[in-house]
């Protein structure tokens, strides 16, 4: 398939609200995503993500870290299951415009409406997980505060380069509780 007929693919599930899942394989093995593709660049996706019959968050990936996107009975009926909850009525879409056209605006608007991220590059030897707030948005590379898994924030950001990207979450239920419970190092 073309990059034109494969974009025309993926605009159809945009404008017909298609729960997709999203084929994935990484370093450390599969890394599937599903949801709602609700906006499409030349080089990325901005997906709203479904988990357990609810929409938990978005995330943004990079065109080429994907292997095939996946939209058949199986995924008609989660849409009819989450249509017929009343979740998609009431949940589906983003209130904010994210400008997905590079990893700077997409980071620039991420911090303009103060969305705490998780940034992973899972395609590195090791891959790297982040979480927290962003503090700097360059040409290259994004700053962000990380805090561990008691909720201890570092004194000091740590830099990503967008080349090792391949997966940025915001605004799910995860990010959104552990933000109201941060400290910081003392």
């Amino acid at each position: 398939m073309t990059t034109k007929q494969y974009d025309s693919m993926i605009k159809n599930h945009i404008e017909k609200k298609d729960f997709i899942k999203i084929k994935r394989t990484v370093t450390e093995g599969s890394a599937d995503i599903t949801g709602f593709i609700l906006q499409l660049s030349k080089d990325f996706l901005l997906i709203q993500k479904e988990e357990e019959f609810n929409l938990n968050g978005y995330a943004i990936i990079r065109k080429d870290q994907f292997d095939a996107i996946r939209c058949n009975k199986y995924d008609r009926g989660f849409k009819r299951i989450l249509k017929n909850e009343g979740i998609i009525d009431a949940e589906y879409g983003i209130d904010q415009k994210i400008r997905i056209t590079n990893w700077q605006t997409i980071f620039e608007d991420l911090k303009k409406h103060d969305y705490h991220v998780i940034i992973e590059c899972e395609n590195l030897e090791d891959p790297i997980f982040l979480i927290g707030p962003i503090t700097k948005v360059n040409k290259n590379f994004i700053s962000i505060r990380y805090y561990d898994p008691t909720g201890l924030l570092d004194k000091t950001p740590t830099k990503v380069n967008y080349k090792d990207i391949t997966l940025v979450k915001f605004d799910d239920r995860y990010i959104n509780v552990f933000k109201k419970y941060l400290r910081t190092r003392k």
